[in-house]
Formats: structure tokens, sequence, C-alpha cells
């Protein structure tokens, strides 16, 4: 499905300011509590990997250019007839503590929004950019998914791989 960035500069002052107020009236956050950022700083740098380890594997992304915010991890490879597949998502979970700020804001937020003139992020963005995003020669904590599909791409072998695995994209 073809994707469509759009971007707010250039927007006549009357939708921006238009934009603006429904910002405002809908309550979106403006950036994160100073007690969230704190945790979130302290758990990006001190994330321990797990113990399986697929650096190896030479995921990809499917994202814009640019992007940061890689959250998932895509691995394709012919296995006689069919495919092996490992699909990877960033394990976010591994950087938040259960009942901690940053737990609690989640709540709070639900989810990612996207509007023309903004993105309003889950989490901060020194995790949804940085330490658990798959970024491209980094080393990330995911959760791997492994499939075993046949010729005509149906899966004949699913396979959960428990949280602990590493992974980066390229």
């Amino acid at each position: 499905m073809p994707s469509v960035h759009l971007s707010a500069r250039g927007v006549p002052e009357p939708i921006r300011a238009g934009l603006d107020a429904l910002h405002e009236r809908l309550e979106v956050p403006a950036g994160f509590p100073a007690d969230v950022m704190a945790e979130a700083e302290a758990a990006a740098s001190g994330v321990v990997l797990p113990e399986r380890d697929l650096t190896d594997v030479p995921f990809v992304t499917i994202d814009p250019p640019g992007s940061t915010d890689l959250d998932q991890a895509l691995y394709i490879e012919r296995d006689g007839d069919g495919y092996h597949v490992l699909y990877a998502i960033a394990d976010v979970a591994r950087f938040v503590t259960p009942g901690g700020a940053i737990d609690r804001e989640v709540h709070e937020r639900g989810l990612t929004l996207y509007a023309p003139n903004a993105r309003t992020p889950l989490h901060p963005p020194v995790l949804s950019e940085g330490a658990a995003s798959l970024l491209p020669g980094q080393l990330r904590p995911a959760l791997v998914w492994e499939h075993t599909l046949d010729a005509r791409g149906e899966a004949t072998r699913p396979r959960w791989q428990p949280p602990g695995s590493a992974a980066g994209s390229s």
C-alpha cells in the first residue's frame, strides 16, 4: 500500500491554527513529564540484551526514508520450495517497569497519534527512536516469530521465539 507523508510546512496560518486548536481541545500531550523522561533515559542506558543472538540475520525494516521509530523487522529466505520467515518486533516492554512512570504515561496515551502537523509518540523518543528502535547496525532486544511457509505462502510450522532475542536491521 502506498504511503503519503504529510507535512504542515507551508500550510496557511488559519489551518495551522485550527490544527493547534484541535490538539488543545483533544488534550494531545505536547511532551513527556520529567519523571517519564528521567525513567526513559535510565532505562535506555541500562538495558541488558537477551541471551539469544540473532544479529547475524540480515533483518530489514520497511519504513519511510529517515524514519527512526523502527519497531518491526523482517527476514525471508528460500527454504526448498517454500520460505523461512523471521518477524521481529522491538521489545519495548524490556524498558518499561510495570507501574512505573513510563507505564502510567503509556496507559494514559494509549497509542501514537499522527496528524498533518505533528506526531505524538506513545513512548519517549529516547526509547521509540533510540534504545528500543530496530535501527540499522544497532543491537536491540526483540520478540521474534519464526515461520516456515510452503511454496504457496501457507504457514506450515509457525514458531515464536520467547522474549530474549537480540536483533538489528540492515
